[in-house]
């Protein structure tokens, strides 16, 4: 089989977009392929379709991915698509995606180099955002859960946990209650503003310690505005880079999420499977 592929780095997030329509049926086999070491290699995988007039992105798990949804609005600007609402030098992009209902808007803003954009999305609404304590042997581990479509994380104190593969054995043992397409553990140093993510994917049952991941970024954000009922503005570093999150607090809510970062075109061409 052979599949037009290109490959995106959002800030290290490595991504792996197939330009091919296939069967859904197919996509966790595909995926599972495309990234291993000997083929194109990346944290994840997204598929791209077409829904009426707009392009959909089905991430290979069902699973809503904000850097995938921010780099294929990126793509789309280097791909010169028609139509594209353009602002001086923003384009805004709309577009659907799986894990969401409804439309998601990306501003797009070029850089020099014809291969890299600075990408914009407004990040859904948290569905919930409470307090909850893990269990790992005799310690109570705090951490704050934030269900966004797609996707839940869990916002941990990254000093507080000694035995990370132990711990997210804990997490997916209580998520296997629950109904979910995937969720993150977001470990996060306040005192050095680190986030280091690990993000699993129930379908596909792939488990990655991501280089930045835009969904965990917008929770941290998210639980941050929910302790200090403020609104925050915050470059959060990470193994890949930085993104910037912007959380909008009014009526004691969230209001608006938007994340901004780089998001480079590194690759183009045919995989062969």
């Amino acid at each position: 089989m052979k599949l037009r592929y290109v490959k995106v780095n959002p800030v290290e997030n490595m991504t792996i977009f197939v330009l091919d329509p296939v069967p859904r049926k197919f996509h966790m086999k595909i995926a599972n392929k495309l990234m291993s070491y000997n083929n194109i290699h990346g944290e994840q995988v997204g598929f791209i379709e077409r829904e009426q007039d707009l392009i959909r992105l089905q991430m290979m798990g069902g699973e809503f991915c904000g850097n995938a949804s921010r780099s294929l609005a990126a793509f789309i600007v280097y791909s010169q698509y028609p139509n594209i609402k353009k602002i001086d030098q923003v384009y805004e992009v709309t577009i659907k995606t799986s894990g969401i209902e409804g439309i998601i808007t990306c501003k797009v803003t070029p850089t020099e180099k014809g291969n890299s954009f600075f990408s914009e999305i407004n990040m859904p609404l948290p569905l919930l955002i409470k307090e909850f304590h893990f269990k790992e042997g005799n310690n109570s581990i705090k951490s704050i859960k934030v269900s966004l479509p797609g996707i839940i994380h869990f916002i941990v104190d990254a000093n507080k946990v000694q035995d990370k593969d132990s711990f997210f054995k804990v997490i997916k043992n209580e998520m296997d209650k629950e109904e979910y397409d995937a969720f993150g553990i977001m470990y996060y140093d306040r005192e050095s503003n680190f986030l280091t993510p690990l993000v699993y994917v129930k379908n596909t049952d792939s488990l990655f310690w991501e280089r930045s991941c835009a969904s965990g970024t917008a929770a941290l954000g998210a639980a941050l505005a929910y302790e200090s009922e403020s609104s925050i503005s915050k470059e959060i570093q990470q193994p890949g880079g930085s993104l910037e999150i912007s959380i909008d607090w009014k009526s004691n809510n969230i209001d608006s999420i938007k994340l901004d970062g780089l998001v480079e075109i590194v690759s183009e061409g045919i995989a062969y499977l």
